[in-house]
């Protein structure tokens, strides 16, 4: 009663919990390099890339009165929502220092080519600089827009970094919706199916309700969001939480069959229990603890709460199951068809086999796999989390072929002698270089206004009357910027991009360049939390490794149990780079969680092969017991997870879709060698302990 008490204040503060599914956090660094990087934004007023809206559509006559009659009602439209703090279109555009230039003349400037009207000429587009916003606030602006460029019979297509960010959130938020009630539901019909007594099912489910109430509460009392990493989180400890009470309810019936006494049994089985499942839940938060390292604040939260949320599913089962089980007293049912029995029947029909080949056929596709994994690059895309043929897909697709890449980088140039002649020659050379790279669709500058015919000494003046777009100059006109209109390439395009800028300036004497902005930070820190978190990963190995060794007392046991969770890990890297996926963030973390879910599995096999022994078992006859035994929940459990994760496989949101697959895969591959890989190695300890004694 004091528990459920417990959990029932702290569920209470789920009232505070609120959803905001912020990506800011990408974006912020305590690195003095990466912060330096950000000032212009602070110090000179540049307006940041990432709050650029694009959209365009296609028209008859780019040029045509019609046409400049609905981007006017566009605009109109647009500058009505008070997120929108401007607004750029062929119907109001201007070239600086050329007021009144016909929209022909502003379509062929350089300073606006292919920014107002598509290289296709066929098309038109315009630019929303956006203010800070919410979802609520971007969805409205982009249905208006959508509403009134449809009432002219033309589509709209949207893009940019904001728009991106929006998809991204409502389908999150979409599968949180719909994949969390669908995968409680599917797995707490699974568990029913797979344990013949409905009372000893319920019970093992009664600890999931109680985590995600205390785990999600607690966050609200933190005052932590839900953002798009720890949205994973439901999901995850749906799944995870149920793991210690499967094995609860299961040896509680292997015991109740000695004497038929539910308090008797309760006892044995918490006395029997207690010390597996404490080691297993203690290396699945030492797992989720090692994304505590990882300096992106969200990603931090999603491992700590993960970790109390399976510390308080350890508590749960521990305190909860054994008094209710002791009231348990009715006999247990059989069901039909058991998948379970028939798996496991097939592992011991397997282990009939000679220990050696199992051992040899693991090795030698875990040698296969390391091959393969060379292979294995750390990339990242903006949209790599997209479906490539989803709508928001098609709708870069359709915008970058016509207009510009949608993720400008962003050069600083520290002019120290000011915009002379020699300045600007040098200038050009330097633009001229930066749009010859690979994926540069054009470069906007101070340089575009020099070639559209304005004056060097017009410059101050245009920037204070606020005429020049996108914030182009900066520290009183001695700093320049130039936003260099790139598609999505990822992580290692973005990195030779930036040695690409270092090398072109180096035999300019006159202009300092250097690479800066919110997509320079958002690289560094991707590519430094794929490494922190592959170190810890590594690192949580190690702890790992000695809570197994702990809990199996001898050495050679605990490297069989961890050399067989760490196999399929490697046949699952194999496996990624066949499948054509690269290491993310999102990759190493479902590792993190596939490996805790590992460790549990055989770990309980493992102790409970150790006890049969010390019963006096041979050998195969305590892997055959085992596998009869403790292999129930093993199974079990595993199952569970999976249909838990393959629910989540339908997902539109592709990073969600990713991270269930590889979970999946990843469990698959663990049952197996739970099942074959494990009861070899055992075999082959438990004849070598055998040969000692003989020879003794």
């Amino acid at each position: 009663m004091l528990v459920v008490l417990v959990a029932a204040v702290l569920a209470t503060g789920i009232a505070r919990l609120r959803i905001g599914f912020a990506v800011d956090g990408f974006f912020v660094s305590d690195d003095p390099a990466l912060a330096r990087a950000l000032d212009h934004y602070r110090t000179d007023g540049f307006e940041p890339p990432d709050r650029l809206l694009s959209f365009g559509f296609a028209v008859d006559d780019p040029f045509g009165a019609d046409t400049l009659a609905l981007l006017r009602r566009c605009e109109r439209t647009a500058r009505a929502h008070a997120i929108v703090r401007r607004v750029l279109t062929l119907a109001s555009a201007a070239v600086p220092g050329r007021p009144g230039a016909p929209p022909r003349e502003v379509a062929r400037s350089s300073t606006f080519r292919r920014l107002l009207v598509g290289s296709d000429g066929r098309s038109v587009g315009g630019i929303l600089a956006l203010d800070r916003w919410s979802s609520s606030q971007l969805a409205a602006l982009c249905a208006a827009l959508r509403t009134e460029v449809a009432e002219a019979g033309s589509e709209l297509q949207l893009c940019g970094l904001p728009y991106h960010t929006l998809v991204s959130r409502q389908l999150v938020r979409h599968d949180m919706a719909r994949f969390l009630p669908i995968g409680t539901a599917v797995s707490a019909a699974l568990l029913l199916w797979l344990v013949p007594h409905w009372r000893l099912a319920l019970l093992a489910l009664l600890v999931v309700p109680l985590t995600l109430l205390s785990t999600l509460g607690l966050m609200g009392f933190c005052g932590v969001e839900i953002t798009m990493l720890t949205s994973t989180l439901p999901t995850l400890l749906l799944c995870m939480s149920v793991a210690d009470g499967l094995h609860m309810v299961e040896r509680f019936r292997e015991e109740r069959s000695r004497d038929g006494d539910p308090r008797r049994a309760a006892a044995r089985t918490f006395a029997a229990l207690f010390v597996p499942c404490l080691l297993t839940s203690l290396t699945t938060i030492v797992g989720f603890a090692s994304l505590l390292r990882a300096e992106l604040r969200d990603l931090g939260c999603l491992g700590l709460f993960a970790a109390v949320g399976m510390g308080f599913a350890f508590v749960y089962t521990m305190v909860l199951l054994p008094p209710l089980m002791s009231w348990v007293r009715s006999a247990a049912g059989r069901r039909r068809f058991d998948p379970t029995r028939g798996l496991l029947r097939a592992a011991a029909a397997l282990q009939r086999l000679p220990a050696w080949s199992w051992i040899a056929c693991a090795v030698l596709a875990a040698v296969l796999s390391v091959l393969a994994a060379r292979g294995l690059t750390s990339e990242h895309r903006i949209t790599g989390d997209l479906w490539p043929r989803s709508a928001v897909m098609r709708q870069l697709s359709w915008y970058e072929r016509r207009f510009v890449g949608v993720v400008p980088a962003e050069v600083v140039v520290d002019t120290p002698a000011g915009f002379d002649t020699a300045t600007r020659a040098q200038l050009a050379t330097f633009v001229a270089r930066l749009e010859g790279e690979p994926g540069v669709t054009r470069t906007l500058s101070v340089h575009d206004l020099f070639r559209d015919g304005v004056s060097p000494l017009l410059l101050a003046g245009l920037q204070a009357a606020k005429l020049l777009p996108a914030g182009l100059l900066g520290n009183g006109g001695a700093r320049a910027r130039i936003l260099v209109f790139r598609g999505d390439l990822g992580t290692r395009a973005f990195e030779a991009f930036e040695r690409a800028v270092g090398r072109h300036c180096r035999d300019l004497d006159r202009i300092d360049a250097r690479l800066v902005g919110a997509q320079k930070v958002g690289t560094a820190l991707v590519q430094s939390m794929t490494a922190d978190l592959r170190d810890s990963f590594l690192g949580s190995v190690v702890v790992i490794f000695v809570l197994v060794w702990l809990s199996c007392r001898r050495l050679p046991l605990a490297l069989a149990a961890m050399l067989a969770c760490l196999m399929p890990m490697l046949w699952v890297l194999g496996l990624m780079v066949a499948l054509g996926h690269s290491l993310r963030p999102l990759t190493v973390i479902s590792f993190c969680v596939a490996l805790g879910l590992m460790v549990d599995d055989a770990v309980h096999l493992a102790l409970r092969w150790r006890e049969q022994r010390a019963r006096g078992d041979a050998a195969d006859a305590a892997v055959r017991h085992t596998l009869r035994t403790a292999g129930r929940p093993v199974v079990i459990t595993t199952m569970v997870l999976l249909v838990g994760f393959v629910t989540i496989l339908g997902s539109g949101f592709r990073g969600t879709f990713v991270f269930g697959l590889l979970v999946d895969l990843s469990l698959a591959f663990a049952l197996l060698s739970a099942l074959v890989l494990l009861p070899a190695l055992l075999r082959v300890l438990g004849a070598h302990a055998d040969g000692r004694r003989r020879n003794c």
